[in-house]
């Protein structure tokens, strides 16, 4: 089996063309799995650039018609190259079987020279990592979702004055300086300052569930590195608000409820000078220092988890979804479903099951190429096979719609003549 999967991978590189081959594909097929049941790529070299001359000449003609649009000055090739898109070469995805029914997912896009551009930077460059899931050591066992990563704000700052200037030229480009230089009320923090801040490594976790009538309730926390300091500059904020600062034997502490007024919910913040760490979260009995074990000591976790690097960008983990409330609100919402429930529930787990299975994944860079694998019970394979399988129960839902409709009235008729007849047996008796 391994040998003849060898051989369609060397027969689908013999097929693309050599120039594709010489370059870009051999180039992301590095750091693809070869040798699994899912191959794709796509050479991105050149298309980004196509797409954004033929929008300008979309754009140009438009102009034509309406004089007001050339107010707005649309460059779509320096667009791309803003948001990164034209510093793509080549995209690429695969996937492999592991042991206990787990699929390895890779998703790879080979960059161009230099540093990632645009919105490819919002999760840090080359040097950026994070040493261990610290989301998942850190959440309760019963978190239903844990997020570990860089969150660079200053690469999103970076493009919004890149698109303002590009829009309305220096003056968009003053307005949007002038704004980050602004600062917040009563306090001395320019939003420019505040974005440097919350800039870093990130930790969420958080739970959601549902109650009969499917609607949902959570349980959030957050803390952001390098930002302790924060709360200390916004104490004047806060008094003139009335929220009140205490201070623990590690940093200060406020409620912030006030800021959300939402029953069942509250907003809590706290900081530590020794971690140099500012957190959020709505309940103070859930979380780091709640009883238990924590996510990372779960099987279902530890089961997708081994396959980790030690080090990367973001980890992000998403336990099971479970459908049981959603089956019976919808039950409750439409109770002519219910002799369709058993039917409706199997298409379900046939087309979506796996996909509603825990999942954990990892984004790094790996020379020139941003790399996210992903670990869980579907593969990249599925997920292509499903859209088609999707539209078809989609016709054929359709289409049997208006039959079963029109056999209601049918049904009924001959259930108030079957009960005629047996009234009228009755009387004759």
């Amino acid at each position: 089996m391994q040998s003849l999967r060898n051989t369609l991978a060397a027969a689908l590189i013999a097929l693309i063309p050599a120039s594709a081959t010489a370059g870009s594909f051999n180039e992301i097929s590095r750091h693809l799995d070869t040798d699994g049941t899912f191959l794709a790529f796509a050479d991105f070299e050149g298309d980004g650039r196509e797409i954004s001359q033929a929008l300008q000449d979309i754009y140009a003609e438009l102009v034509v018609n309406q004089p007001m649009l050339a107010l707005v000055q649309m460059d779509f090739n320096r667009l791309f190259e803003t948001l990164g898109f034209a510093s793509i070469r080549a995209i690429g995805a695969s996937s492999k079987p592991l042991e206990n029914g787990i699929h390895a997912n890779r998703f790879v896009i080979s960059l161009q020279e230099g540093e990632p551009q645009g919105l490819l930077r919002m999760n840090g460059d080359r040097d950026s990592a994070t040493s261990t899931f610290t989301a998942a050591q850190l959440a309760p066992a019963d978190a239903t979702a844990a997020i570990t990563g860089i969150m660079q704000l200053q690469s999103l700052r970076d493009m919004v004055i890149a698109l303002m200037s590009q829009f309305m030229g220096p003056v968009g480009e003053s307005l949007a300086k002038n704004q980050l230089a602004a600062t917040l009320p009563k306090t001395g923090i320019t939003y420019d300052e505040l974005i440097e801040t919350l800039s870093g490594k990130w930790d969420v976790f958080w739970h959601e569930s549902f109650d009969e009538n499917f609607n949902p309730a959570y349980k959030a926390w957050l803390r952001v590195d390098g930002a302790a300091g924060l709360a200390d500059r916004l104490k004047p904020l806060a008094d003139s608000m009335r929220i009140h600062y205490s201070e623990t034997g590690d940093g200060l502490k406020a409620d912030l409820s006030s800021l959300l007024p939402l029953p069942g919910y509250g907003l809590f913040m706290e900081t530590s000078t020794k971690q140099d760490s500012l957190t959020l979260y709505t309940h103070p009995g859930w979380g780091p220092n709640s009883p238990g074990p924590r996510l990372s000591e779960t099987g279902h976790f530890r089961a997708l988890a081994k396959h980790l690097p030690k080090k990367a960008l973001n980890f992000s983990y998403s336990d099971a979804y479970d459908i049981t409330a959603l089956m019976q609100a919808l039950t409750q919402g439409s109770p002519g479903v219910a002799p369709y429930m058993a039917s409706i529930e199997k298409t379900l787990e046939l087309l979506i099951g796996d996909f509603l299975k825990p999942v954990i994944s990892v984004s790094y860079f790996e020379k020139n190429a941003f790399v996210t694998d992903s670990y869980a019970t579907y593969s990249v394979k599925q997920a292509t096979m499903l859209l088609p399988a999707a539209l078809l129960c989609g016709v054929t839902a359709a289409a049997a719609m208006p039959v079963l409709e029109s056999m209601e009235p049918s049904l009924q008729e001959e259930e108030e003549a079957d009960g005629a007849c047996e009234e009228c047996e009755e009387w004759q008796e």
